[in-house]
């Protein structure tokens, strides 16, 4: 399996994960062979890259997914719901000041929506669904959704907010934690809703952490924690994120001895899990990283990007190759051969089970089992980066 750019994708390859659509009903599912009609609809539709597989592939992997099709379809239908009210409330204050759409919140009509019968409502719901699924699972699956332009922001969220609950889960939250964690991680870009397509960069970023915040701080159906989340995503531990410089203390107790605004765990959580599904999803300016690559990005940040040991809990959780990837042997006595992860090891996710497939003149061979935590001569990394 390979994350392939939509312009390069052959026909009869095959969906290796599923795709959805704008409504979040799965568009196409996986082993679909692709057609050129298929590829160029999916092109039309904003997808800039698949997953697929070879038909001939010597062995076939069930990818596992983090949140499964039907729960993900779910979410992805209450969140747009959610979005799409508030946006018809708002669309007119967009070129106004961030103060005159905060003033907006307090109007019977946005109210209305933030109530506990309103559709911020059945977030909720959602959110308990999602935990049941995440926290089922010993790690996570370590591959992104596949998202189209219209569908980036939605999955996102649906991405970020199975990693935040997992981290969650690892370094101790109670049950009522990682619930306000798993709903501000499901809404942390809704301030998004309110910025005209041209604000970009610090402007977009100070907007709509604090339209975010001050939009769910409005809300009696979201949980109190969980404004702060939006708040502080993209803050860093050094004092030099956005929107409001926190610094951090890079420990998961918080020492009341900084100087106030002291940084949420919750929101040091939730920038992590922000950053590393940015990083596997790409843009049109970036490539998507291989996980392997994102996850040294994020350990090359823990102290001054991201609190150390948030970090260290993500690394427990995250696989550095994920099931289902091509990969291929960098040295020892395979030096050459490429094959396919079958298996994560839970103890070593950087040493999952490999079955070859190729050898270094790229020829079909019987496929041989290589287990990596005991291989300790041979080093891989993802075929085709």
């Amino acid at each position: 399996m390979q994350l392939v750019p939509i312009d390069k994708i052959k026909p009869g390859q095959l969906v290796a994960r599923a795709v959805m659509d704008t409504t979040g009903r799965v568009l196409l599912h996986e082993g679909v062979a692709l057609t050129e009609e298929y590829i160029q609809a999916l092109r039309e539709k904003g997808y800039m890259r698949l997953y697929v597989k070879e038909p001939d592939e010597a062995v076939d992997v069930t990818i596992e997914e983090d949140v499964s099709p039907a729960v993900r379809a779910r979410a992805f239908q209450t969140l747009r719901e959610v979005y799409t009210s508030i946006e018809k409330e708002v669309n007119q204050l967009r070129a106004e000041s961030s103060k005159d759409i905060t003033h907006a919140f307090e109007s019977e009509s946005i109210k209305a929506l933030l109530s506990d019968k309103g559709p911020l409502a059945n977030i909720l719901e959602v959110v308990s669904q999602i935990l049941e699924e995440v926290l089922s699972r010993s790690t996570l699956a370590g591959l992104t959704s596949i998202k189209s332009a219209d569908t980036q922001m939605y999955d996102h969220a649906i991405d970020v907010c199975a990693l935040c609950i997992m981290i969650g889960s690892v370094v101790g939250l109670d049950y009522a934690r990682l619930r306000q964690l798993a709903t501000g991680a499901l809404l942390h870009d809704i301030g998004k809703i309110f910025l005209e397509p041209h604000v970009q960069g610090r402007s977009q970023i100070i907007q709509h952490t604090k339209l975010g915040f001050e939009l769910l701080k409005s809300s009696e159906s979201a949980d109190i924690m969980a404004p702060h989340v939006a708040y502080e995503h993209h803050e860093h531990q050094d004092g030099s994120g956005l929107p409001r410089g926190l610094r951090g203390s890079n420990t998961l107790k918080r020492n009341r001895n900084m100087p106030p605004p002291i940084p949420t765990l919750i929101g040091e959580i939730a920038a992590v899990g922000n950053v590393y599904d940015n990083l596997l999803t790409g843009s049109d300016k970036r490539v998507p990283m291989s996980p392997d690559k994102a996850l040294r990005v994020i350990r090359g940040g823990a102290g001054k990007t991201f609190n150390k040991e948030v970090v260290m809990a993500f690394l427990r959780v995250v696989p550095v190759y994920p099931q289902g990837i091509q990969v291929i042997v960098r040295s020892g006595r395979y030096r050459g051969y490429w094959g396919i992860v079958v298996k994560v090891n839970p103890i070593a996710l950087d040493q999952p089970i490999v079955f070859l497939t190729h050898n270094n003149h790229n020829m079909r061979i019987r496929p041989e089992e290589i287990d990596l935590s005991k291989a300790t001569d041979i080093e891989i990394r993802p075929k085709g980066v």
